[in-house]
């Protein structure tokens, strides 16, 4: 079944609407919740370490081949970057300046790398979070990380638990507050899972839009094939889902939408990443 046969429900929010769009970027800034943070690469950081760290794992839109990507912290007045000599969707070869990031304290060696792009959709829902201008380029991963050999069953397994998901698509940025989670994500007894995207930041003015998406679909992104999705016909993707493990056994988990063959060349995918809560 095809995402845009499939149930959204909208629930809304309230207050401060007239005040949102008078405030800067402000989830460019420092914040984020349950333990983690989303920063901006704009801003110089003193204290930022001037030797770059090696992420040997990395994924970015396009490939979930394991490339190694070099990030650099930002040292006033440098900006955050990072560096790669592969090119994909969102990152040239060589240098590449961050607009956000975001790093989770209990998941070590893993960050998500933004660069300015256009930040207005969660994968594929749109137009949402109108003005955030940060997009997940890649998921930054150090050699202690590795993708699963068994997807699928480590799908099963998290399913069966009921484990929470936060998103963290385009490093939580909002234009409304500090960075938050972008969706939160249900997986379901029978494999398939329900998901609450988030349209602007909690406290201020805040709508859900809540996807189901069936277990045969679950399924066919998480093969190799993806699963051909229409939900956005401006942007058609295909969708895949691979889930990530350390040496100590942490997962997360990253979808990554890319545009098919019958996409408009100014069509962009996505990467996001997934972490239990």
């Amino acid at each position: 079944m095809d995402a845009a046969r499939l149930p959204i429900r909208r629930r809304a929010g309230s207050v401060l609407f007239a005040l949102l769009f008078a405030l800067p970027l402000a989830g460019c800034g420092g914040g984020g919740d349950s333990g983690s943070g989303a920063g901006a690469g704009a801003g110089g950081n003193p204290g930022g370490s001037a030797t770059p760290t090696v992420y040997a794992d990395s994924v970015a839109i396009g490939s979930w081949g394991a490339q190694s990507m070099s990030y650099q912290a930002a040292q006033s007045p440098a900006p955050a970057s990072v560096t790669t000599t592969l090119a994909s969707g969102l990152l040239k070869i060589g240098s590449n300046v961050l607009a956000a990031e975001h790093v989770d304290a209990a998941f070590p060696g893993m960050r998500v790398a933004c660069v300015s792009g256009r930040g207005e959709s969660t994968n594929v829902i749109g137009p949402i979070n109108l003005g955030v201008t940060a997009q997940s380029a890649a998921v930054l991963l150090d050699a202690g990380w590795a993708a699963s050999p068994d997807s699928a069953g480590a799908w099963a397994a998290l399913a069966t638990r009921g484990t929470e998901l936060s998103g963290w698509e385009n490093c939580g940025v909002k234009p409304e507050g500090p960075p938050s989670r972008s969706s939160r994500l249900l997986p379901q007894a029978d494999g398939g899972y329900v998901e609450d995207v988030y349209d602007g930041n909690p406290g201020t003015t805040f709508n859900t839009l809540t996807q189901a998406i069936p277990p045969a679909q679950m399924a066919a992104m998480l093969s190799n094939a993806g699963f051909a999705s229409g939900a956005d016909p401006q942007r058609p993707l295909r969708l895949y889902w691979r889930v990530f493990v350390d040496g100590t056994g942490r997962q997360l988990l990253i979808q990554m939408g890319v545009p098919t063959s019958a996409a408009p060349a100014s069509a962009a995918g996505f990467i996001a990443l997934y972490t239990a809560s």
